[in-house]
């Protein structure tokens, strides 16, 4: 008996013809030809020219759990009323034909027809059913033959033909050795009907797992010259349409899927592509549909998106007596113009700035068919900065000026790694007065404030780092990971003021559990050897690291952190998240007169919320440290 699940066509043929150029005595179930789905097919013929007149291909949709009954496939209607007519007589004898004496014995123990029962039809089909398992025979005709005490039954047998070899049709996936290793059909054998529909059902599971879900064995048979034929339709994607796009252009959505067309559809490759659109940070929603093609066994993918804001224009102006008039006026776009490409504008206008407080940034994600990437900024702004001590208390205020540019070039070496290589030439100087905020005077204050000033110079560095990210979303992960590994070559005949080596990692891992919940775990270590700008040391505090902290209020060469984030849907939009922040940087070598290095571990914990919003995301978060704090920012954490 040959089952098959639900959504699976069984294509059973037997087109079974006797070395005597007997006519055909199988009967076929009747198909719907328009089902694409997995089949298993098998179609026997012997005899002149490629495919014989009765060599049809026949199929037939079965519902979950249906079955076919061998008899159905072997006994013709003419032995069907030979059943009939004989039914309810006395039988004397059952003999074979056509079969080895030693398979005769251990069939005739299965018989349901035995010396002495009667002709019925349920054991007639029993019996040829238990026969056709065997697989090695085209025909299978029970014969009567009256004889006084009742009648004489014998099952007259033909043997299949012989399978001189095996060749593919339509195979992209799989090559024919590989195919061809799970046939196992040897060359010289007679054909088993059993055997190779058992093999075209692995080969059709194979197909499965590996994400082929069209895939479908339309034709098996045997020429006239002994070679048994497969014909496989992968299912091939005819055309890829995009909808939905009002903005972004159709080959910036396109080039990000993992499949093209003219090749097999894979369900994995199909539910990346999703990800990777996802990940571009510029729809709202995106869906795939599997739409009939114009030719048999292929499909046309359909992909829907619904686009989001991917810029940012902001304009402010301001006066007071000290700077007069100011203003600010910044643009940032994702998508610039449709192309995927990365935009940021900023310029502070007016004020003792007198202008001079700009930056410039473009990145162009794709600069080849390899998705390479290549980006460059020019910046040179104001920044207000407040020093802390290792237990949080302001030291220090004062501007900083950080002026330079850097270009980065990406690399990807496959669909997950990415290398990175960034060159950066950039000058950190104090403007204006430091500001001491502890009441240190005279002598100590000369001496902290030179301290300050001299941490600042120029840096000139090329810094390589390795990328490894499988996340299923970069803004609201729940699968996946990413680890990433950086070096940092400073000065040492690159020019500048200080001569170093930084070396940092990190890795993100996310769960996903039940209902919407996500399990999140970030951990990231980093050693720095030389002489390094107090700015460029690593530093923990603050949203994005240590919060219930001050910003940045643990420094060193040194460092090792780990957060982990119980994330939970409170309603559309909206994540609640439970954290605990670990973490320690210590190693600043006695550079700042006021910060003393301790090795010891810095914990916190807290709740939060996160907002999508049409900007991006927003946090807000409640941690508490060595103070209670509240932390708000944009952008993810990670």
């Amino acid at each position: 008996m040959i089952s098959i699940s639900k959504k699976k066509t069984l294509l059973a043929t037997a087109v079974l013809l006797s070395l005597g150029g007997m006519s055909v005595y199988a009967q076929v179930p009747s198909i719907n030809e328009n089902t694409m789905s997995q089949s298993t097919l098998l179609n026997v013929s012997n005899g002149g020219g490629n495919k014989s007149s009765a060599s049809q291909v026949f199929e037939k949709q079965i519902a979950e759990n249906e079955t076919i009954q061998g008899s159905q496939l072997y006994l013709s209607d003419d032995s069907k009323k030979e059943v009939n007519k004989h039914t309810g007589e006395l039988i004397t004898s059952v003999e074979f034909t056509g079969i080895e004496e030693n398979a005769k014995a251990e069939i005739e123990s299965e018989l349901k027809s035995k010396v002495g029962t009667k002709v019925s039809t349920e054991n007639i089909d029993a019996d040829v059913e238990t026969v056709s398992k065997i697989g090695t025979f085209s025909q299978i005709i029970p014969d009567f033959t009256n004889v006084p005490e009742g009648v004489k039954l014998n099952y007259r047998l033909v043997s299949n033909p012989v399978v001189k070899s095996v060749e593919f049709e339509g195979n992209s996936v799989f090559t024919d050795a590989q195919l061809n290793s799970v046939m196992q059909v040897q060359p010289g054998s007679v054909l088993n009907v059993a055997q190779v529909n058992r093999k075209i059902k692995e080969i059709e599971d194979i197909y499965l797992k590996q994400g082929f879900l069209l895939v479908n064995i339309s034709d098996v048979y045997i020429d006239a010259e002994g070679k048994l034929r497969i014909k496989i339709n992968e299912g091939n994607v005819e055309k890829i349409t995009i909808v939905g796009n009002e903005k972004t252009k159709d080959n910036v959505i396109k080039r990000e899927l993992r499949f093209m067309e003219g090749q097999p559809f894979n369900k994995f490759l199909a539910n990346r592509s999703i990800e990777r659109l996802y990940n571009l940070g510029f729809f709202e929603d995106v869906n795939m549909r599997l739409l009939p093609g114009t030719t048999e066994h292929t499909v046309t993918v359909e992909i829907g998106v619904v686009e989001q804001k991917t810029g940012v224009i902001t304009v402010g102006a301001g006066y007071s007596k000290s700077d007069g008039f100011v203003g600010v006026v910044e643009v940032g776009e994702t998508n610039f113009r449709g192309t995927g490409d990365k935009v940021n504008f900023h310029w502070e206008f007016g004020g003792s700035g007198k202008g001079k407080n700009y930056q410039v940034s473009y990145t162009k994600p794709w600069i080849n068919k390899n998705g390479d990437s290549a980006g460059f900024s020019i910046y040179n702004r104001l920044y207000k900065y407040v020093d802390y001590n290792a237990k949080g208390q302001g030291v220090a205020q004062y501007d900083k000026r950080r002026k330079g540019w850097n270009i980065t070039w990406g690399r990807v070496s496959d669909e997950y790694r990415t290398n990175y290589l960034n060159i950066e030439s950039s000058s950190d100087r104090i403007q204006g007065d430091v500001q001491l905020l502890n009441g240190i005077a005279g002598a100590e204050a000369s001496k902290w404030k030179e301290a300050i000033k001299k941490s600042t110079g120029r840096t000139n560095s090329i810094t390589f780092t390795h990328v490894y990210d499988s996340r299923d979303n970069f803004f609201n992960a729940t699968k996946g990971k990413r680890i990433s590994v950086s070096a940092q070559w400073g000065g040492h005949g690159l020019g500048g003021d200080f001569d170093f080596y930084k070396v940092s990692g990190e890795g993100r891992f996310y769960k996903g559990l039940r209902n919407g919940h996500t399990l999140a775990l970030r951990v990231m270590g980093g050693y720095i050897h030389g002489n390094i700008a107090y700015g460029n040391l690593f530093s923990l505090g603050g949203s994005n690291t240590l919060r219930g902290y001050e910003d940045e209020q643990f420094k060193g060469k040194k460092m090792y952190a780990a957060t982990l984030e119980y994330r939970f849907p409170i309603a559309k939009k909206i994540q609640g998240v439970v954290f605990t922040d670990v973490g320690s940087a210590w190693d600043v070598g006695g550079s700042m007169p006021w910060y003393a290095d301790s090795r010891s571990i810095n914990y916190a914990y807290g709740v939060g919320v996160r907002l999508q919003t049409p900007i991006g995301p927003i946090r807000l978060d409640y941690g508490h440290g060595d103070q209670n704090k509240f932390h708000f920012s944009f952008g993810t954490q990670f």
